[in-house]
């Protein structure tokens, strides 16, 4: 008998996503447990419209978000899904989800890393340095908890006992460039923060989960590009994807994901990690009590 799985779903003004996303949810399971920020939308109109079962809880960040989710799931299942609200399970992931022996009630895997690719433009981008990713996103409950980082957060199993699937989540946001550019400039002063305390905080800067993992491959890159020349380092990443894996291919929607995504979220980042330690006058000391004075708010 296969197992049960139900799914966390985080919100925060989500109409333009939200029915999408619920009835793609559906074909799964009926046991879909969202978390809001108190959506000033018709987001919370549309989960009480669907009878889904959701609380309000204050964002701080999404780590902190997904736990407070995890620590209050109210299903019984054996696995728990995260998927955004922006996101959609492929027909193919569903049924491999429903059939396949890995995920039976007895299996001892904890986590599963499922392919995510990036639609944008009305097209799905195959191409680039992350199209697809690899991501834990299924994990078996009381397994998993989400890690404490101020971005690009991710589940931790406690142990290494881990598989993947074959088939894809898409990320299929459908708002404008204007708010994609905007929601980014948000995220852009959470990854410069993270530098920063990856870069003077030293406790900070650990990997945490499974060292088998693409996870902690990833770590490892970014470890490796955060040592790169500051600056420079945006471009390189540019021709890297662009080039050396293909982007190209994806037509003009992989040369603007390329260029916003690779290359401009990549380069303010940079700007913003430089103009933090001009500020403090490159000095340690100061950079590192404003770094604990901010982490401790």
């Amino acid at each position: 008998m296969i197992s049960s799985v139900g799914i966390i779903l985080l919100t925060y003004n989500e109409e333009i996503h939200l029915k999408r996303c619920l009835d793609n949810l559906l074909l799964l399971t009926s046991k879909i447990y969202v978390v809001d920020s108190y959506s000033s939308d018709k987001t919370v109109d549309i989960l009480n419209e669907y009878g889904i079962n959701f609380v309000q809880n204050t964002f701080i960040n999404h780590s902190n978000q997904l736990n407070f989710a995890i620590r209050n799931f109210p299903f019984n299942t054996n696995y728990i899904l995260r998927i955004d609200s922006d996101e959609l399970l492929s027909l193919e992931l569903i049924q491999e989800i429903k059939t396949s022996k890995l995920l039976e009630s007895n299996s001892d895997i904890s986590g599963f890393y499922i392919k995510r690719k990036v639609k944008f433009l009305n097209k799905t981008l195959n191409y680039g340095n992350i199209n697809p990713i690899w991501l834990l996103r299924l994990w078996k409950i009381g397994k998993g908890v989400c890690d404490d980082k101020l971005m690009d957060e991710k589940i931790i199993v406690n142990d290494q006992k881990t598989s993947k699937l074959q088939n894809i989540i898409i990320d299929n946001n459908l708002n404008n460039l204007t708010w994609w550019t905007h929601k980014h400039n948000n995220y852009s002063n959470r990854e410069a923060l993270e530098i920063l305390n990856n870069k003077y905080l030293v406790s900070k800067n650990s990997f945490k989960g499974d060292y088998y993992s693409i996870d902690f491959i990833l770590f490892i890159l970014k470890s490796f590009y955060n040592k790169m020349p500051i600056f420079l380092r945006s471009f390189l990443l540019f021709f890297y994807s662009y080039f050396l894996k293909f982007g190209i291919l994806d037509g003009i929607p992989g040369f603007i994901w390329n260029v916003l995504q690779v290359f401009w979220y990549r380069y303010l980042v940079d700007v913003k990690v430089y103009e933090f330690e001009y500020s403090h006058g490159f000095n340690q000391e100061k950079i590192k009590a404003e770094l604990i004075r901010i982490d401790g708010k």
